[in-house]
């Protein structure tokens, strides 16, 4: 039986009334909370065109059951005032076929000042006298070392090394040669090293990294011939005797495409800078002269 309460009335008589269950209550509220919780879940599947459910079904490997419908929307008219088509007229250069003959190419300088070059090679045992005018040329600068040993009995060659740059006055150098003789004697071997040093040198001061194979070649006294970004590396034993050797590193313009950057960067064929203008005086200060 259910539970009851012991209550009196208007004439003092107890009656019984029954006691009220919450369960109802609960129920009410949690199909509340089921209800909105389903709408919240169904709008976030069915939102951007059900992407989010076909996500659910794409990743539970579930077939679409839905159809999916395109449709055809037919092409809308533009409004507004077309305008006319005006013609353009490009120039010829734009459209033709590049000039080969006139295209330019990297090439490659002795970029180190000839004072520096030259200091640098004198610091390591090779004594020139700096860069200076030429004998021959007063247009042409250069430094030159020349180391000598005479043979100690007087029958053998004597031993030597030489050492040439040349270049302008500005410091820029254009060539460089070295000679080596070098008998199979204490003397040749020394001047021998000398040319290895010259050549670690000159690749030091260059920075032309890919050169460092001629060192090798000068330490064995073997050809090396090389040809990179218009300049000529060239070491090669003498005919005339077994124990002559000449290095000799110049630019060279043997393709069209570097004759033309050459011809481009030669300062000689520049029209001459004009002089900077003399600052202007402001009139409160000429004013203010005695």
């Amino acid at each position: 039986m259910p539970e009851t309460a012991e209550r009196q009335n208007s004439r003092g008589h107890p009656t019984v009334a029954p006691v009220r269950r919450k369960t109802s209550g609960r129920w009410l509220f949690a199909l509340l909370i089921l209800a909105i919780g389903s709408a919240i879940l169904a709008t976030v599947l069915l939102a951007n065109d059900m992407q989010n459910l076909r996500a659910v079904y794409r990743h539970y490997g579930l077939p679409w059951p839905f159809e999916d419908k395109q449709v055809e929307r037919a092409p809308r008219t533009l409004k507004g005032k077309r305008l006319a088509a005006l013609p353009i007229k490009l120039p010829d250069h734009v459209l033709a076929v590049p000039d080969v003959a006139n295209l330019g190419a990297l090439v490659r300088d002795i970029r180190r000042p000839g004072d520096l070059f030259c200091a640098a090679f004198a610091e390591n045992g090779m004594q020139n006298g700096g860069w200076q005018p030429s004998q021959f040329d007063s247009a042409t600068f250069e430094c030159l070392s020349e180391t000598l040993i005479p043979s100690e009995d007087g029958s053998a060659q004597n031993a030597s090394f030489f050492f040439i740059a040349k270049g302008d006055p500005e410091g820029n150098i254009g060539s460089i040669r070295m000679k080596l003789v070098a008998p199979d004697t204490d003397s040749g071997k020394k001047v021998h090293a000398m040319l290895v040093r010259a050549v670690e040198l000159l690749i030091e001061q260059t920075q032309w990294g890919d050169l460092a194979a001629a060192v090798d070649h000068a330490t064995r006294l073997e050809d090396f011939q090389v040809v990179r970004f218009g300049l000529s590396f060239k070491f090669t034993r003498e005919f005339t005797a077994p124990n002559r050797f000449n290095l000799i590193v110049l630019p060279t313009g043997k393709t069209p495409a570097i004759k033309a950057t050459r011809a481009y960067f030669e300062r000689q064929d520049w029209l001459p800078v004009p002089p900077m203008p003399a600052p202007m005086v402001p009139i409160s200060r000429l004013a203010a002269a005695p």
